[in-house]
């Protein structure tokens, strides 16, 4: 619907167009440009007559006008299918060994094959195709599990949709695929008549097992899963003999019973994909899908991302390894320059405390100088004091000795005297008394004077010794 309308809103700009384009004939889509035949519905050309634009100005060229590639797959009213139709040369794709529970993708891989695009299931698988390895969402959504293993689960046609719009994008081809479940069977044979085979859901051996394990999202979404689930392409029908022309996976080119072929059919939900254009169809990737892209994404590009996380991430760690080096290294450098500091603070207290010991030890050395030139000039003073105090002794030695030989001499001329006076005048008993007294006073008088002279001697060494303190 959403194609139809895109193709009408091109033809009314083509339209307007032509109001003021340059006279040409402009062609939007021939037969010829939209791919073969058999695929497409075109049968008319549609031509629109342009006159100039009444202007002085440069005239205006305008480019053809040309729309997407697009089919229009629904069938037309009153249709009338054909007893029997047949796609021939379609060759079956095998799954196993490579992907044993990769049936989707292999029927998707075989219809891109028969419609002539060089692609290989596996590669199809591991490049384009969603998976979800946790089974955190839907078979709508991503393959949940792995084809590549016997345990995995499988998807639904939206996953096979955007397994086949990555491929196109990838080889920049208009091609797409189109979501045709919910219409029954004989009405889809109609794409067969098209040319167009039909990748279907049913089960193994069109065993009749319903969906009997329900699925639940950690998000709340449920989804039936049938373990017998299986996808085939149905490349033709017989309406007489009752039979379709299977391509199985897991068996080949195959002709199934058509009621029991429509019955499980119906059983899986009516579930039917078909490729629109094949591998000459011209033009380019057409980025706006009318469908929702799923978030999840395919091996390779998973795996991708998860590398490039990877890499971010010892990125990261080695730019933070780096970081802490860095930081390690400032560290390292505000250390040593701390230690620089402290070693210079260190030697700095080292000079200071030996010019302190310097200082002190200087000043000792004066203090014992003054002290050594102290105790000098003191001794001088004793030796003075001494030397003052001998001569002083000598001298009143002298002194009383030659006083004493004077009086002796006194006396001995007393004696002379008085011996003569008193053999003259007197008796010797008179002698002998005068005598004595003599005596007793000389001595008496040298005694005091000899006394008197050393106090004298004392209170000059006193006073010299006061001096030399000075």
């Amino acid at each position: 619907m959403t194609r139809k309308f895109l193709r009408t809103a091109a033809a009314c700009a083509a339209a307007l167009i032509c109001l003021t384009s340059c006279g040409e004939t402009v062609s939007l889509m021939t037969p010829e440009e939209s791919g073969p035949a058999s695929d497409r519905s075109y049968t008319d050309e549609t031509e629109v007559i342009t006159t100039p634009a009444e202007t002085e100005t440069a005239e205006e060229v305008t480019e053809p006008v040309t729309e997407g590639f697009s089919v229009d797959v629904a069938r037309p009213r009153g249709h009338k299918a054909a007893k029997k139709s047949i796609i021939k040369k379609f060759e079956t794709v095998m799954q196993n060994p490579e992907l044993p529970t990769g049936c989707e993708v292999t029927s998707l891989c075989q219809t891109l094959n028969y419609l002539g695009f060089d692609i290989d299931k596996v590669e199809l698988a591991d490049e384009f195709m969603p998976m979800d390895h946790e089974g955190s969402t839907t078979m709508d959504y991503a393959y949940i599990g792995d084809p590549k293993l016997q345990d995995g689960f499988g998807c639904f046609p939206p996953v096979l949709v955007q397994t086949a719009d990555s491929y196109f994008e990838s080889i920049d081809s208009p091609c797409y695929a189109e979501d045709m479940s919910g219409i029954e069977l004989e009405k889809l044979f109609y794409q067969i008549e098209e040319g167009r085979p039909l990748i279907t859901w049913v089960t193994i051996d069109l065993v009749e097992l319903r969906p009997e394990h329900l699925w639940t999202t950690p998000d709340g979404d449920e989804m039936w899963f049938s373990g017998m689930q299986h996808c085939v392409t149905v490349y033709g029908y017989d309406l007489d003999k009752k039979i379709v022309y299977v391509a199985d996976p897991l068996k080949g080119n195959v002709e199934y019973d058509l009621e029991r072929f429509t019955n499980m059919f119906n059983m899986l939900g009516q579930k039917a994909v078909i490729i629109c254009g094949d591998s000459e169809t011209e033009g380019h990737y057409d980025p706006n899908k009318d469908y929702k892209k799923s978030k999840f994404l395919s091996r390779n590009a998973y795996e991708a991302k998860k590398a490039e996380e990877e890499e971010a991430a010892i990125k990261a760690a080695e730019e933070e390894a780096k970081r802490a080096e860095e930081e390690a290294k400032k560290a390292e450098e505000e250390a040593k320059r701390a230690e620089e500091e402290a070693k210079r603070a260190e030697e700095e207290a080292k000079k200071a405390e030996e010019e302190a010991a310097r200082k002190a030890e200087e000043e000792a050395r004066k203090a014992e100088e003054e002290a050594r030139k102290a105790e000098e000039a003191a001794k001088t003073t004793t030796t003075t004091t001494t030397t003052t105090t001998t001569t002083t002794k000598a001298t009143t030695t002298q002194a009383t000795t030659t006083k004493a030989k004077t009086t002796s001499v006194k006396t001995t001329a007393s004696k002379t005297t008085t011996t003569k006076a008193t053999t003259t005048t007197a008796k010797t008993t008179t002698a002998k008394s005068v005598t004595t007294k003599a005596k007793t006073t000389t001595a008496k008088k040298v005694s005091t004077k000899a006394k008197t002279t050393s106090v004298k001697v004392n209170k000059t060494t006193t006073t010299t010794a006061k001096g030399g303190k000075k």
